[in-house]
């Protein structure tokens, strides 16, 4: 009995790794005796970011429901491949290396349309994988921490700051965590390749022993409440909706450089419901479907076509600091290599997480 028991609890345990929330989206049926056209879509959005757009689709499309799965990027990407060949109809996330090897692993369906054609070069791959944000990665700050202390606006600024005012950010410095987060992962690994103070970086956040989350609106809670005073490497699409709900919450695009990352769709091979998908991701890379992400959610479009304050042409009118989106293709799979992996990780680790054991 107790052997029983045992097993049932492994199972339920079984069962809720790589878990996402459920949340449900219906249409208003034309004909109410009629069942629901179903498309599953599992994300890595937080869900009150890509409402909007299901809403909208809904609109143009009643006989719909949709089912939307929030998970994390890494957990996304294992539960793919844990529950293959039961797949969603739609997989959409920003950690465009896992996005990436996903595709190149053979399980995304080739798809061209109208709305594909229009997408430039560099916001697709094989007409497997497509780009559908442009966000860049940002710096949050707490300005009660700076107390007379100018702002600091590139990634050199921030170092001496967290230096002269050590006592200040000591404990309180809030970082993704690379080895659970996979967007953390790319844009860590993007700073390794790009910046100059990545050594400097990661010596002054151990030092001061950096907190780790599990996501940017986790992280950017913990600023806005004060936890911690600065996040490094979130989402700036996420940081601006939190800013406009706290003023001492600044949102930093470093003057050095500012990474970009895209959010990227794809259909399963596997998929169930083909039509219904090739249907969403025609409106998701659509003027109207795109032009929804800039008015309704926090979501920058990557549709250079569409106005507004969250739109690409603003994005570059509002900063100086020069973007340098991540590269969307075949050298991504180098992050995903397994040796690659391991030595960032174990920098990561002895950097980092040994700081906690001081």
């Amino acid at each position: 009995m107790k052997s029983c028991i045992l097993l049932l609890a492994w199972l339920i345990m079984a069962s809720m790794v790589h878990a996402g929330e459920l949340y449900r989206h219906a249409g208003r049926q034309h004909a109410t005796t009629e069942a629901p056209r179903t498309l599953v879509i599992h994300g890595a959005a937080d869900h009150p970011a890509v409402a909007p757009l299901f809403e909208a689709f809904l609109e143009s499309h009643p006989a719909f429901e949709i089912l939307y799965t929030e998970f994390s990027t890494l957990d996304l990407y294992h539960h793919f491949i844990d529950h293959h060949p039961a797949t969603p109809d739609l997989v959409m996330s920003p950690a465009m290396d896992l996005q990436i090897k996903l595709v190149n692993d053979g399980y995304a369906l080739p798809y061209q349309s109208v709305h594909t054609e229009a997408l430039p070069d560099w916001a697709k791959w094989r007409n497997e994988v497509f780009g559908f944000t442009y966000e860049p990665i940002v710096i949050a700050l707490n300005t009660q921490v700076l107390q007379g202390e100018p702002l600091p606006q590139s990634r050199t600024q921030l170092i001496n700051l967290i230096r002269t005012l050590r006592h200040r950010f000591h404990g309180r410095i809030g970082l993704l965590d690379i080895e659970t987060v996979g967007l953390g992962y790319l844009t860590w690994t993007h700073d390794s390749q790009q910046s100059r103070t990545y050594g400097r970086l990661i010596e002054v956040f151990g030092s001061l022993q950096a907190r780790l989350y599990p996501n940017s609106s986790t992280l950017l809670e913990a600023v806005d409440r004060g936890e911690v005073m600065v996040a490094y490497n979130v989402l700036g699409s996420y940081a601006r909706d939190w800013a406009q709900r706290n003023d001492d919450l600044a949102v930093i695009l470093p003057t050095d450089y500012t990474s970009v990352i895209m959010r990227s769709a794809f259909i399963p091979k596997a998929a169930s419901r083909l039509a219904e998908a090739q249907l969403f991701l025609d409106f998701l890379l659509s003027t109207r479907g795109q032009q929804v992400l800039a008015n309704a959610s926090s979501l920058n479009p990557i549709d250079e076509r569409v106005t507004g304050p969250n739109s690409i042409s603003n994005l570059r009118r509002s900063t100086q600091s020069p973007l340098r989106p991540i590269p969307f293709g075949l050298e991504l799979l180098l992050q995903t290599d397994d040796a690659k992996r391991h030595l960032m990780l174990e920098e990561w680790s002895h950097s980092i997480e040994s700081s906690f054991a001081d």
